[in-house]
């Protein structure tokens, strides 16, 4: 629904068909969830949404549980677009209490999160402590697509199934590994993308000695080729699957090979989901 660092949306034409049937969708690493909104209908009866986030989790949970009054909410802050000062302002709030267990749905802080988020370079720094206004002069254009977005008849259907969870992605796993659940998987990637400073994720051997485990739910693991994935997931046991993509990150810039790795085969599924150009 908006930029996001490490969004998947230019990879939804290609991870979509590897999708299976499901009743339970969920995105382990949340983030902007842009594999599940590139769906051009709800495929599944339970849709849920996680991240260790809890800024991102509360826009969520807000749009998700009353989507006509977030929007009232956040229309009141339109006017501070553009404003260094309360650009400051809502990042040292938002900050100093990034993690901290504040009560679910908090409408004017996930308004606040989302006029800082639509004012930066989700691509090149993303949203960190030291954060500095982004000087475009299309945030106006983009606050505008996000809130349009909202009273879209697909976003409205989707809000209306999602669910949101606030876990580690160990015990998410865990909690969910259930028959008849999908489970995408799409951590930072260690080492490639140096702007993950809150919530780094730096255990992906642990992450997938757990996978290894998980024998109840289909998963589908997006990441990149290193040697350990190789001997933890073998592509002898594991469905492997690659396509050559280019990375604009500072880090990686070029082009990389992107994996997406499954438990499961599915030469004759259906996929779940459409790409959507927008």
């Amino acid at each position: 629904m908006f930029p996001y660092l490490g969004g998947k949306a230019n990879h939804a034409q290609w991870i979509s068909p590897y999708i299976p049937q499901c009743s339970t969708y969920c995105e382990v690493f949340g983030g902007a969830m842009w594999l599940y909104w590139q769906s051009d209908k709800t495929p599944v009866s339970t849709n849920v949404y996680n991240d260790l986030n809890r800024h991102l989790v509360n826009v969520f949970a807000c749009a998700s549980k009353d989507r006509k009054h977030y929007q009232e909410v956040l229309s009141t802050y339109v006017y501070d677009l553009g404003s260094e000062e309360m650009f400051n302002e809502y990042r040292n709030e938002v900050f100093e209490i990034y993690n901290n267990n504040f009560i679910i749905p908090d409408y004017p802080l996930a308004a606040k999160y989302m006029v800082l988020q639509l004012q930066t370079f989700a691509g090149n720094t993303g949203l960190q402590p030291t954060s500095k206004i982004y000087r475009s002069p299309d945030k106006k254009h983009k606050f505008n697509i996000y809130t349009e977005k909202l009273n879209q008849p697909k976003y409205v259907k989707k809000l209306s199934k999602l669910t949101t969870e606030n876990l580690d992605c160990f015990d998410f796993i865990q909690k969910y590994d259930t028959a008849d659940t999908f489970l995408y998987i799409d951590p930072p990637y260690k080492n490639h993308e140096k702007y993950y400073t809150q919530n780094d994720f730096d255990k992906p051997n642990q992450l997938l000695e757990l996978l290894k485990k998980t024998k109840n739910a289909k998963w589908a693991l997006s990441y990149y080729e290193f040697d350990d994935l190789k001997d933890l997931l073998p592509p002898d046991e594991y469905v492997w699957h690659k396509q050559k993509t280019h990375s604009m990150n500072s880090t990686n810039r070029g082009e990389r090979t992107e994996l997406l790795v499954m438990n499961y085969n599915n030469h004759s599924l259906e996929s779940l989901f459409e790409a959507d150009e927008h």
